[in-house]
């Protein structure tokens, strides 16, 4: 899996995807159509995103979103790709609710994305999601079009965050549209119809996805830096002081499900020479990840989840794990409320170099959805 590696160059490429947007932010208006902008308050923006001061918003986390309603038979969304020379990101929508598949965000030039509506409804209801992680770069939009758009705000809904590695990115679960092993690593991440996303979505929930591939709670795959707790407070999750840091005002969430432990126990792949997993330090790192998660989320039930691709013969050492996790942070973190441990049945591998595949996630989102559901109905 690889590693978080996002990124001195956020910063010139936000400049860059800005210019070109001022610069042809101008083209001719088509005739019937209203134009906003990216941050006009009919717009519904969910997960870790990211305004400038030219008022672009850049959809930055996996399943990050934009929502609108609008009136007439299309619209158009005028997006860039802001990511490396070479590199492109992957997004999907779907209008008055059917989903349309992955399509890749490759133009580094100002570029509408049409989206018709096939109903005779009179309002149609659109959101764009972003299927690929911070590390793979962002999508930019600067402006929707549409003959008019509906001013009715969205109802707010209690909030979920997903925490956890390329698992619960959704990352290698996808191949339907690029065979394993060929192209890019991101080509079958599939963020949609990750397990977090499939439960917030039947529990009516908005929700984020704080993920990244790679990722542990004290070391990493192939590395030992930045774990978690370095980057869950950055917008772009990445370790870089020079970063935005996240607004956790924008999303409040109810409840926290963290996914962690499968890198931390791997072998490293043989990238790197790899001591013998550490339990204490696990423990210990977990207990500060959640310290940290409960100052930004006071209010927050946490549920701690024991899932790994590490193999069937760890699952007793995370279930003894995630038990002294409960324990020594519900013992040591003030206000906090009663942990849960919620364990998902044996691993299956349908997607690419090990990970769950699409059905796989949603034999998890049918087990967890139910538990969620059963034990923080209070949050609804």
């Amino acid at each position: 899996m690889p590693a978080n590696s996002l990124l001195s160059m956020h910063r010139y490429l936000l400049l860059l995807a800005a210019l070109v947007i001022v610069l042809l932010a101008n083209c001719s208006k088509k005739p019937g159509m209203e134009i906003i902008n990216a941050n006009d308050k009919r717009l519904n923006w969910m997960g870790r995103t990211f305004s400038d001061e030219d008022g672009v918003r850049y959809l930055v986390g996996s399943s990050s979103s934009l929502r609108f309603r609008f009136y007439g038979d299309k619209c158009l969304v005028w997006m860039l790709n802001v990511a490396p020379p070479g590199e492109y990101n992957y997004i999907s929508w779907t209008i008055d609710g059917i989903h349309h598949q992955r399509i890749p965000v490759s133009s580094d030039k100002h570029t509408p994305l049409e989206i018709e509506s096939h109903s005779s409804a009179e309002i149609h209801d659109v959101a764009i999601y972003k299927e690929t992680e911070p590390s793979c770069g962002l999508v930019a939009i600067s402006k929707i079009e549409a003959k008019a758009f509906d001013s009715k705000s969205f109802q707010k809904k209690p909030g979920i965050e997903f925490v956890g590695n390329s698992i619960t990115a959704g990352m290698s679960s996808d191949p339907s549209l690029i065979p394993c092993g060929t192209n890019k690593w991101y080509d079958q991440s599939n963020a949609y119809e990750s397990y977090g996303a499939l439960v917030a979505r039947a529990l009516d929930y908005d929700y984020m996805l704080t993920a990244v591939s790679g990722i542990g709670v004290y070391r990493n795959s192939n590395s030992d830096y930045p774990v978690m707790s370095d980057i869950y407070e950055s917008t772009f999750l990445t370790p870089h002081p020079e970063d935005p840091k996240w607004d956790f005002k924008k999303f409040t969430a109810d409840v926290v499900c963290i996914n962690l432990g499968t890198n931390d126990l791997s072998d490293g792949g043989g990238i790197t020479p790899r001591a013998v997993f550490d339990s204490s330090q696990f423990v210990i790192k977990y207990v500060e990840l959640i310290k940290k998660i409960h100052q930004h989320h006071d209010k927050a039930k946490i549920l701690l989840l024991g899932h790994s691709m590490a193999g069937d013969q760890f699952k007793t050492l995370m279930e003894q794990c995630l038990t002294s996790v409960k324990h020594k942070a519900e013992s040591s973190i003030e206000g906090i409320h009663p942990i849960n441990i919620f364990h998902f049945s044996s691993f299956l591998a349908g997607g690419c170099d090990g990970h769950p595949g699409v059905n796989d996630h949603k034999r998890m989102a049918g087990e967890l959805e139910p538990f969620i559901r059963s034990h923080f109905d209070s949050a609804q």
